[in-house]
């Protein structure tokens, strides 16, 4: 008796290409299909020409003038529409989670936001809240010493400003304010009064003080006070003597340009010399008195 037919063995006689031949293999490697399509950096014609009419070898195709995918032109345009939508979905869900910290932080919000424009540090804790919608521990807390370190500075300059404008002297200006409108409706841009010596002008319109009537030195154009809400509000380079002086001229403000005119032998408006002996006597040129009113 045959030991290997009785058991079978005689298989491992077999040919092992036809065993292979009629076994398949797993693990065989798929045939892979690539899609070609024309270079957009050169057009296909594999030279790239830039600002050169020479050109040269095109980088991203290497000269080839086409590039090879393994998907197709639809699948990749459809894979990229799936990642913008993720990347706007992901900024959406950004700016919720920073306006949720901002609600929930409004004080710290407005901090940041009304001090970017002109504080490093407040525009970069900004700029990080709307990147990832939150700050770090340590950032909140800075934010947070910085808020209540600007809110109590400015508690106290309000508390300043009140206590300032509660010893401010009163004054009226109404008769120079009066002359100014009237220089301004006889097309006087930036009018002027030049009253013993101080220059006397109105704030712009859109500037924060519009309507205030602002002091200066007539000498070195150092800028003494304002008079805002019929008080006199003084700065520092303002002495005492200067601060009645100012009372006294912007109470009579006619009276107070004849005698700038007779004491400099100039017009209290526009500052040019008088020469006729009327001008003189009355401190204002004709054509300047006409154009203010008086």
């Amino acid at each position: 008796m045959d030991i290997f037919n009785a058991t079978g063995f005689d298989d491992m006689a077999d040919d092992l290409g036809a065993v292979y031949a009629t076994t398949p293999i797993a693990n065989a490697a798929k045939e892979v299909v690539y899609f070609e399509q024309a270079c957009p950096k050169c057009n296909g014609s594999g030279t790239y020409y830039g600002y050169s009419r020479f050109g040269m070898q095109c980088f991203t195709c290497k000269g080839n003038g086409k590039l090879s995918f393994k998907t197709s032109p639809a699948t990749r345009a459809k894979a990229k529409d799936s990642a913008k939508r993720r990347a706007v979905a992901k900024a959406e869900a950004q700016v919720s989670k920073a306006q949720e910290w901002k609600a929930a932080n409004s004080a710290e919000a407005a901090w940041m936001e009304s001090s970017a424009p002109r504080f490093e540090f407040a525009k970069s804790m900004l700029d990080a809240l709307n990147k990832y919608g939150h700050l770090t521990e340590r950032q909140m807390s800075t934010v947070q010493r910085l808020t209540v370190q600007d809110a109590e500075r400015q508690a106290q300059y309000q508390a300043e400003r009140q206590a300032k404008a509660e010893t401010a002297p009163a004054v009226s200006v109404e008769a120079i304010e009066v002359a100014f409108q009237t220089a301004k409706g006889a097309g006087i841009k930036f009018p002027k009064l030049r009253l013993e010596g101080f220059v006397f002008s109105p704030a712009g319109e859109k500037s924060s003080n519009a309507g205030a009537v602002y002091i200066k030195n007539k000498e070195d154009g150092v800028y003494l006070g304002k008079v805002m809400g019929g008080k006199l509000f003084t700065s520092r380079d303002c002495s005492a003597e200067a601060k009645d002086r100012i009372v006294a001229v912007a109470t009579d403000p006619k009276q107070a340009a004849i005698a700038y005119g007779q004491k400099f032998g100039s017009c209290a408006i526009c500052g040019r010399a008088l020469t006729d002996s009327d001008s003189v006597d009355r401190g204002i040129g004709p054509i300047c008195a006409e154009k203010y009113g008086w």
